[in-house]
């Protein structure tokens, strides 16, 4: 028995670093192949608000998580396991449109937000075809209204294409986005094994895998970003996973799907209000009022501006990311735990809010808490 279970350890195991492998591979292809392809798929547009690298960067990394994944669920895919062997391949023609839009962006650089997020609607309008929708909030009223097709379909699109769009948001500094995916995809996986969803499992720690790949040349110095692309494909398949994790698990709490992804979420809604009735700007307009870049000028380059030296972008870039991580976790982790509790889920999601609003409030204000300070710049206040 001790042997069968360890051949079987070492075969997940081999199976997953697989995926990673290719991820890698593809993304190191990407970084080797600049030259030729670098006049296209580079981020050129040095002089955006939201912009923080110094040189051109191609914005292509979404295929090596795109090319991982698909290489490893078609390995993962076993003749007596038929749910997985249907569910991907349906995850994946339904996340072609939003993928596709994000690519065209990632190379033309003229596909608008607007066509994007209808993008991200219609891969949700596909899979509500294949999969079914929401159909339950945890409110019986509700619940009763969601029990209208036209009315699951038209709230399916919202909430998995908002959250699809909402995870290019927080894409914005090396390795910030890739880590917050990973964690979610893992949180997903973990949840699902502990429902013996055995093909949510499956799907969602290979999307981790892959992101692992790609991670290597994104932190910390930025040699490949994920793009319009690779952000939304990761975004609209953790948000479906998380959505068919709760259509299928009738143990899992509706709320869980939003705390799994509160971040992004959140970030999007906090930016559509600032911009809206704070500043009074269109809420598609960019800026440089994101947490991350408040972090990013605030507790991390302030670091070399304040030693004379020249300010070292990527590693001001990276410095910023493990901020955002750990915030991440403050929500993800009792998410993670709690997912069958409404009420614990909620007052997850209310101390993160809480912490984020706080933290977001000090560094507005430039009251910087000095524990969060890197230390060579806390010795020298």
């Amino acid at each position: 028995m001790f042997f069968l279970r360890l051949g079987f350890t070492l075969t997940f195991t081999w199976q997953y670093l697989y995926i990673s492998v290719v991820a890698f591979m593809v993304g190191g292809v990407i970084v080797a192949s600049e030259r030729w392809h670098g006049a296209y798929t580079g981020d050129h547009d040095l002089s955006k608000p939201q912009a923080s690298h110094k040189r051109s960067t191609p914005r292509i990394g979404g295929l090596a998580v795109f090319a991982g994944t698909l290489a490893g669920l078609l390995v993962l895919g076993r003749p007596d396991n038929t749910t997985l062997n249907w569910l991907w391949p349906a995850l994946f023609v339904a996340a072609m449109p939003v993928f596709v839009a994000g690519l065209l962006e990632d190379i033309t650089k003229d596909i608008g937000s607007g066509k994007r997020l209808l993008a991200a609607f219609a891969s949700a309008a596909i899979a509500w075809w294949f999969f079914g929708g929401v159909s339950r909030v945890g409110f019986a009223f509700i619940d009763q209204i969601l029990a209208f097709w036209p009315i699951s379909l038209l709230f399916t699109m919202i909430a998995v294409g908002g959250c699809t769009h909402a995870l290019n948001i927080v894409d914005g500094m090396n390795g910030l986005a890739g880590m917050v995916a990973m964690l979610m995809a893992a949180s997903i996986a973990l949840v699902a094994y502990q429902v013996n969803d055995l093909a949510i499992f499956a799907i969602a720690l290979a999307m981790a895998s892959s992101i692992v790949g790609f991670f290597v040349w994104n932190f910390p110095f930025g040699r490949v970003f994920l793009g319009d692309g690779g952000a939304y494909f990761i975004g609209f398949m953790l948000a479906e996973l998380a959505v068919l994790l709760v259509i299928r698990n009738p143990s899992v709490s509706p709320f869980y799907a939003l705390a799994v992804l509160f971040y992004p979420v959140f970030e999007t809604l906090f930016s559509i209000w600032r911009r809206r009735f704070k500043r009074g700007v269109p809420v598609d307009q960019p800026d440089a009022l994101h947490l991350h870049q408040l972090i990013f000028r605030r507790l991390v380059r302030v670091t070399f501006s304040r030693t004379g030296r020249d300010a070292v972008p990527a590693l001001c870039n990276a410095l910023t990311s493990p901020y955002l991580w750990v915030l991440t976790l403050i929500g993800l982790v009792p998410a993670t735990i709690f997912w069958d509790n409404a009420i614990l889920l909620c007052i997850s999601m209310l101390v993160f809010s809480s912490v984020y609003v706080w933290l977001y409030a000090r560094l507005v204000a430039w009251r910087c808490p000095r524990w969060l300070l890197l230390p060579s710049v806390s010795r020298k206040r």
